[in-house]
């Protein structure tokens, strides 16, 4: 009875998502999941779980997958064309032959409609998930919460432009009906950031203290997402990113932070405030932190002193915090050895160019203008990897040396030139540039001719003057230059309005 059971439950759901592809089974054959394998493995199955257990079984799921996104594969003409599934562009298989990774990066056609989710339960050993990047996907619709339960998920990306509505709280964290650990979410998602994704499930029996723990939570990119953050999405143990750039994401950034696995920070574009916490950077005493990535730029209400050991971070790759209030000064014991981009620019930063910069010789990426930096700047500046294709140095926003002292050393010329030009150290930036020459300097210069057409205008109106203008002065470009101008002079006690 048991086997019995087993076998018309799978040839259900075999059924049902073939006959929804268009295709028929033409052998007449027994599914593949009624082997004595399949129904050995089915029955350890929970009775009220359909276990698409087979390879084939899973490849019969994959094929109603395709066929409700409306792609196929590049290579084989798959789900039109039998092909084994293990072997298409975008799958990844287990041992057995499982599928355990689908994602649409680029070898299929492009996704349309919406989240398959009924097709996707057929999945039952899918560990990774990603529906395509947002510029080749057309995917719309909403997100089902129930989506966290298709096989054993444990990373879902959904980057479509077209994704709306709002992120359910079922879908990860507390109150999850899966075990989702890492979340990446683009579209026109708006609402809320459920307070639940950042508090730890419960684990269940037999699982190991981190498995479903929060490690990449990744939001960016949503402008209309917004509301407060709760404060435990910084006191996760497990997380390694964090990116909620672009959004309407508002509130004070907490002090207390306890991140020990942080990698990538990225705040950026948002509407929070405060001020940059201190161990967001590492906690004192503890193992150094490899954060390698920090953006908090353009935050306008992000303020106060940036903390010491911020730069001092032997992973950090990138610190920006363009356009932000954050004031300190540069400490001259800097050392961020893996540093590739440094953005201070317009920000409240002061000091100088740290002699601590001379060990990051991955730096590419200088950017100073508009902050407080001032001094002498280093030759030592010309040894890193601040020249060549993608680099960029930029000290000052003109032709001029900015806070700088001069003379600038001419063995950095990618900091010392900008637009092309040598930075001029005479230039004289804190008084306004002479106004333009005027093409005349006044009545004196007008002949009589010119006289006797400006009296004319006067007498007999606009449209009369501007006729004889054009008519016997426009070959003579200068003196209709002069013209021009002549009328918005005063002439007696007349004021011609051109």
């Amino acid at each position: 009875g048991g086997v019995a059971h087993a076998c018309v439950r799978v040839e259900a759901f075999r059924s049902k998502h073939t006959a929804e592809a268009g295709m028929r089974n033409p052998s007449g054959r027994s599914p593949a999941g009624c082997t004595l394998i399949g129904i050995l493995a089915m029955l350890a199955a929970p009775a009220d779980a359909v276990r698409c257990v087979t390879p084939t079984c899973q490849c019969e799921a994959l094929k109603a997958v395709y066929s409700d996104l409306q792609i196929s594969d590049i290579h084989t003409g798959f789900p039109g064309k039998d092909a084994d599934c293990c072997k298409l562009s975008d799958v990844r298989c287990n041992d057995a032959g499982g599928i355990t990774d689908l994602k649409l990066r680029g070898g299929t056609s492009t996704p349309s409609g919406v989240i398959p989710l009924e097709s996707l339960k057929g999945l039952v050993e899918l560990d990774r998930l990603d529906l395509g990047k947002d510029s080749s996907s057309s995917i719309s619709g909403t997100i089902p919460g129930s989506l966290a339960t298709v096989g054993n998920l444990r990373d879902l990306t959904l980057t479509a432009k077209r994704l709306s509505g709002t992120l359910p709280a079922e879908l990860l964290g507390a109150d999850a009906k899966g075990r989702l650990e890492e979340l990446k979410v683009t579209g026109r998602i708006s609402g809320t950031v459920p307070a639940s994704y950042c508090e730890s499930p419960s684990p269940k029996q037999g699982e190991s203290k981190e498995y479903g723990m929060l490690q990449d939570l990744e939001l960016g990119d949503n402008e209309h997402l917004s509301g407060t953050l709760s404060w435990s999405c910084f006191t996760q143990q497990y997380l390694e990113e964090l990116r909620l750039d672009s959004t309407a994401l508002s509130g004070t950034l907490p002090q207390f932070v306890d991140l020990p696995r942080i990698e990538e920070v990225d705040l950026s574009e948002t509407k929070l405030s405060g001020t940059v916490p201190g161990r967001l950077c590492g906690k004192p005493g503890a193992d150094p932190s490899p954060l390698q990535l920090l953006k908090l730029s353009r935050i306008e209400d992000l303020s106060g002193t940036m903390p010491e050991q911020c730069f001092k971070l032997a992973n950090l790759k990138e610190l920006n915090l363009k356009r932000t209030r954050v004031a300190g000064t540069l400490p001259r014991d800097m050392d961020l050895r893996q540093i590739e981009v440094i953005d201070f620019s317009n920000s409240g930063l002061s000091g100088t160019i740290s002699d601590g910069l001379r060990r990051s010789k991955s730096l590419r990426f200088l950017e100073l203008s508009r902050a407080g930096v001032s001094g002498t700047v280093p030759s030592f500046l010309n040894s890193l990897s601040l020249d060549g294709p993608g680099a960029s140095c930029r000290l000052v926003d003109d032709t001029h040396s900015g806070n700088f002292q001069c003379p600038l050393p001419m063995d950095v010329p990618s900091c010392t030139r900008i637009y092309g030009q040598e930075i001029d150290c005479e230039y004289d930036y804190a008084s306004p540039p002479p106004p333009p020459p005027r093409g005349f300097d006044g009545l004196d210069d007008l002949s009589p001719g010119m006289m006797a057409l400006l009296l004319l205008f006067c007498l007999s109106g606009a449209g009369a003057a501007v006729h004889l203008v054009r008519r016997s002065l426009a070959p003579r470009k200068s003196i209709a230059e002069a013209a021009a101008m002549a009328l918005e002079m005063q002439v007696g006690d007349i004021k011609v309005v051109k």
